[in-house]
């Protein structure tokens, strides 16, 4: 195995950088936001978090724009010092495309019932992974019992609140905590509906990113450039490199779905639901 080598070629990153000012702008635009209480906003998140489960959805929308960007701008800090890699560049927009889908999926609905369970179900699937994390633990017998007596406080504690929360927004807990498709929803968001393209295009680029997270080969050779060829025993060494334009497209992808979620909760905090 060899250390990757510079090719000495700096990227093309065509008006990708278009698109970091405009993400920068739409953070500051986020920080800025005017306080719900100060400036008595009646607006469709003031509604929401006066309500059942409405506090959490918007703690968890900000949490995944906070993932979304902290990789954001991990990737430039990438690609100006570490330089654009086979691999690591990828990685990174993988959390950036996965956090900025979850927020919009919460926030995208025009119902804040239907907003406040999709902020539910992203609480109830956080606790249940929290759960699976702490029961591999139960193969070590000293702490067996101890992992135990935890998971019955949780289920008589916090797993108590979402069942009663799930129970008011009519909603049966065994939906409130199946797994989310990200494949499935994706075309189904009011920004992508009716777009058959564009809905091809986030799909292939979650799938692409997916790959590159996975250390998958076909990943690999879709998003590189292929230099020269070595003869080696059994076989031939190939020489890649970062694919500009392949990347850049699969960027474009990413950032589309971030700036919405952070669109849709600007709109949320100032504006009125349409339901």
């Amino acid at each position: 195995m060899r250390a990757l080598q510079p090719t000495g070629v700096k990227m093309d990153l065509g008006n990708l950088p278009d698109y970091w000012g405009m993400l920068a702008r739409e953070f500051q635009t986020l920080e800025n936001l005017p306080s719900l209480g100060k400036a008595r906003l009646l607006s469709a998140r003031a509604f929401d978090e006066s309500q059942v489960a409405g506090p959490r959805t918007y703690m968890a929308v900000q949490r995944y724009l906070g993932v979304a960007r902290d990789n954001h701008e991990a990737l430039l800090a990438v690609l100006e010092h570490h330089g654009a890699t086979l691999w690591a560049p990828w990685s990174l927009l993988r959390p950036i495309f996965e956090a900025s889908f979850f927020a919009t999926w919460i926030l995208d609905p025009d119902s804040g019932r239907d907003r406040r369970l999709r902020g539910l179900r992203s609480e109830v699937l956080d606790c249940y992974q929290q759960r699976a994390h702490l029961a591999a633990f139960k193969k070590i017998p000293e702490v067996r019992e101890m992992v135990e007596d935890a998971e019955r406080q949780q289920a008589q504690g916090s797993l108590a609140v979402y069942r009663d929360e799930a129970a008011t927004l009519g909603a049966p807990f065994d939906r409130v905590h199946q797994k989310i498709n990200i494949t499935e929803e994706l075309p189904k968001l009011n920004f992508v509906r009716g777009q058959r393209d564009f809905a091809a295009f986030l799909e292939s680029t979650w799938r692409l990113l997916s790959g590159f997270e996975h250390g998958l080969g076909w990943a690999m050779l879709r998003g590189a450039d292929r230099g020269a060829e070595t003869e080696l025993p059994g076989g031939k060494g190939i020489f890649l490199s970062i694919n500009d334009e392949e990347f850049v497209n699969a960027a474009k992808v990413t950032y589309a779905l971030l700036a919405t979620a952070c669109r849709l909760l600007k709109s949320r905090h100032l504006e009125p639901s349409p339901q």
